[in-house]
């Protein structure tokens, strides 16, 4: 929106904003300069900006400000390391800007070392980073970045802003060159003082600044404009006014914002971009970023839905923006999906069921109450319920791993049964292998872990224990209730248990001689000395 000579304001649908102002009444008269537009969230995808040539990215340069204490965090360490659905939080800015192709550099400061390692082990030497040794504010920070300015135009963003769109930065590009302003910023709707310390946009007599939360004294419902924290300036403007900057009396600090106010005493072209609030919501409390993460997991929850999945109570969900869910699949209540998880198609996750960093096939079904960590599993596979499957675990397709199944970094042949009770560590079972109850695999001596090789059409009677090293021979047979130490050939039957004894007429020994069992009426009635 050009701030001069009137007030006009961009919003990302036109036709949508004229809809929304045609509902207005008489009483919102006094609103007509600042309508309260997009006073919730809205998800409105811009098509029509993604024309080829539309943004000239090679000339604008991006700087994060991920210098500040956190103070408000009050968890002695960087919010900017704080998870959002599995990934921290400066990540999502850097991964926006690095798949827009925009050059970034990273402002550091407080417990650098842990922002740079964040930042590096996502993208690789694609990131500089310039240190900000005391922090003075948002103003003295962009300063510390002086050094790495080499384009056009530098944008400027909050590193707390993870919520923010390719949309709202290509829009905000867009209209910055379009109208050649000196600073372009993006505002949010927003009457509530008590949502976060943002500073408010003033237009009084022409003159247009942002004033700080804390010195913003007049009505929230006619100046209710907020300042999000992203600016676009022309370096050509920049470098001559950053050097102007004064602190801030009360703070001591040097704000950005006050660009702003100098831009309009100097008659220059100021632009502005409205945007939905929960789209630039910063986060500076535990409370900031548990709302964030509602609304980042509700937008990953709406676009599996999108794409053909149903979820249950999607309140007691939890899901990581790097899973991946296929079609026809259906996620039930309390379900956590975490670490790049890949679910196939028409699964039936059940549940209370926890899965990490596995790929799970197509038609699967995970019981109730099943934990899942490193893993893959293949196509109709039922697991569970209470089953553990963990430590790079392969379990091939139309297997069977049934309740309280503990299954470790051992791999699983096709159609192979292991329905209770069972512990399979260190084990590679082939196909059609059937595991009794109560069987477990004992791979470890105290020093070292053994493997245990149980190979096709293998029958494992109930309550087997299986001392490793040990292989199993194909469709071989074990007794149930064995210890197996020594190798099983192929077509063997395998007994490892005591012989039974049976001693005849046991139940009828004398009272006597069961004195643990006798009653006083038995000792009374018995023949006395």
């Amino acid at each position: 929106m050009s701030i001069r000579p009137h007030v006009r304001y961009t919003t990302f649908d036109e036709e949508y904003a004229q809809i929304f102002k045609s509902t207005y009444t008489s009483r919102d008269r006094k609103y007509r300069r600042h309508p309260p537009l997009l006073c919730y969230t809205a998800h409105v995808k811009l098509e029509y900006l993604n024309k080829e040539g539309f943004m000239p990215k090679g000339s604008t340069q991006a700087i994060i400000l991920a210098a500040g204490k956190s103070s408000r965090f009050n968890t002695g360490k960087s919010k900017l390391l704080e998870k959002i659905c599995g990934q921290e939080m400066v990540v999502y800015l850097t991964k926006l800007f690095t798949d827009m192709h925009i050059p970034v550099t990273a402002v550091v400061g407080f417990q650098q070392e842990l922002v740079r390692d964040v930042i590096n082990r996502n993208h690789p030497h694609m990131v500089a980073f310039a240190e900000q040794h005391e922090q003075l504010g948002t103003g003295h920070a962009l300063l510390c970045s002086r050094p790495t300015w080499n384009a056009d135009n530098i944008l400027v963003i909050n590193g707390d802003m993870p919520l923010i769109t390719q949309d709202i930065i290509t829009t905000l590009i867009q209209q910055h060159h379009q109208k050649d302003a000196a600073i372009s910023f993006v505002i949010a709707h927003q009457t509530d003082p008590s949502v976060g310390a943002y500073g408010r946009l003033v237009n009084d007599q022409g003159i247009v600044e942002i004033v700080e939360a804390r010195d913003f004294t007049k009505d929230p419902q006619e100046y209710c404009y907020i300042n999000a924290g992203i600016y676009l300036i022309k370096r050509t403007y920049l470098e001559h006014a950053i050097t102007t900057l004064q602190q801030n009396a009360r703070s001591r600090e040097f704000y950005i914002t006050d660009l702003i106010k100098r831009a309009s005493l100097d008659q220059l072209s100021i632009e502005t971009v409205l945007v939905p609030f929960d789209c630039v919501r910063g986060i500076n409390t535990i409370e900031e970023l548990w709302a964030a993460e509602q609304i980042k997991k509700s937008d990953l929850i709406r676009h599996w839905m999108d794409n053909g999945v149903r979820f249950y109570a999607t309140h007691n969900l939890h899901i990581e923006a790097d899973v991946h869910i296929g079609a026809g699949t259906v996620v039930g209540c309390g379900v956590h999906l975490l670490r790049g998880t890949k679910i196939g198609k028409n699964c039936k996750i059940n549940e209370m069921v926890s899965i990490y960093s596995s790929v799970i096939g197509d038609e699967v079904t995970v019981q109730p109450y099943t934990l899942i960590t490193d893993a893959v599993i293949g196509d109709r596979v039922t697991v569970g319920p209470f089953a553990h499957l963990h430590h790079q675990t392969i379990v091939a397709h139309d297997a069977i791993i049934g309740n309280f199944v503990e299954v470790k970094n051992s791999s699983i042949g096709a159609h192979t049964k292991a329905k209770h009770l069972s512990y399979l560590g260190d084990a590679t079972l082939g196909n059609n292998v059937n595991i009794g109850a109560g069987t477990i695999t004992c791979n470890y001596d105290g020093t070292q872990k053994h493997q245990t090789t149980i190979q096709d059409g293998a029958f494992i009677g109930s309550n087997n224990t299986l001392v490793a090293p040990i292989t199993i021979g194909e469709n071989a047979y074990t007794a149930a209730g064995s210890t197996i130490t020594e190798n099983v050939p192929n077509h063997a039957l395998a007994f490892g248990r005591s012989r039974q004894i049976n001693k005849e007429h046991y139940t009828h020994t004398s009272c006597s001689l069961k004195k643990t069992s006798c009653t006083k009426t038995d000792y009374e009635n018995s023949e006395q000395p």
